[in-house]
This record gives structure tokens, sequence and C-alpha cells, in this order.
């Protein structure tokens, strides 16, 4: 994978910087297949709750994009939550990705493509046997 770690009004230090590139490695094996990842630090003015270092992950690849945004008071904190927020999404991408190509529904064969069923059995409600019941229909022309 990728990575990229640059600042926005940060300034980043290499032992951050390497830290990033760890945590947003090991993110590649929630899911196969990712091959860009850009870590993106920024001061901002007036941040979530008063927390004014914000952390934001962005991963790509086989065509679709996971973003999730941390924050907190120190650079490694808001890397931290950042990284938890896309494990979370990835995992939720993998599950639904994998549900569509494994549905629950559709086990077993279908009426349709002739497998054999066992048949629905009810039991007698009335104690009379089955041959005493009358399957003819009466039609009539008034609806």
């Amino acid at each position: 994978m990728e990575i990229t770690v640059h600042g926005t009004h940060v300034m980043v230090p290499d032992d951050l910087r390497r830290s990033a590139a760890r945590k947003t490695e090991r993110l590649g094996r929630y899911l196969v297949g990712m091959e860009r990842a850009v870590v993106s630090f920024s001061d901002t003015s007036v941040g979530h709750l008063g927390e004014p270092i914000t952390c934001e992950v962005v991963i790509e690849g086989r065509g679709h994009i996971v973003r999730a945004v941390g924050v907190g008071g120190r650079p490694a904190v808001a890397l931290d939550a950042a990284v938890d927020k896309a494990a979370l999404r990835l995992a939720r991408l993998k599950r639904k990705l994998v549900g569509r190509s494994r549905p629950r529904h559709g086990r077993g064969k279908s009426v349709a493509n002739g497998a054999d069923h066992a048949a629905v059995v009810l039991p007698d409600v009335d104690g009379r046997p089955d041959d005493d019941i009358d399957d003819s229909l009466e039609r009539t022309s008034e609806p």
C-alpha cells in the first residue's frame, strides 16, 4: 500500500510520520486490494469540542474510497481516532462486499429449478380422514 503523510499548518515530526505509516499499513489487512492511503494532519482554529488537531485518513482501492476523520488535542490522539474509524468502515465495507457475493438466501435449491422439497403435512383438525373431504369447486356465473 502506498502511504502519504502530510500536514496542513502542522509540522509532522518523523516519529509521528512513521507511526501514521505503520498504523495505516495495518488497515490493509481489513480489506485486501486497497492501493493508496493519505494521512493528513491539520490545525483547525475551531475544532470539534475545542480539539485543535484533526487527522484525516483516506484509503482508496478497487473503486472504493474510505474516509475517516479523528480529532484530538495531540496529533497522536487524532491519528488513533481516525485509524479506529477507518478500521470500522473497512470492516463494514468488507461485510457488504462479501454479502453481495455470498447471499444468505438461496442456499438451497429453489422450486423453480425442480428441486425436491418435503411436502407440508397438516394435522387433522376435525378428526375425519382426508378421503371424506369434497375437493370439487362449484362455479357460479355471478360475481
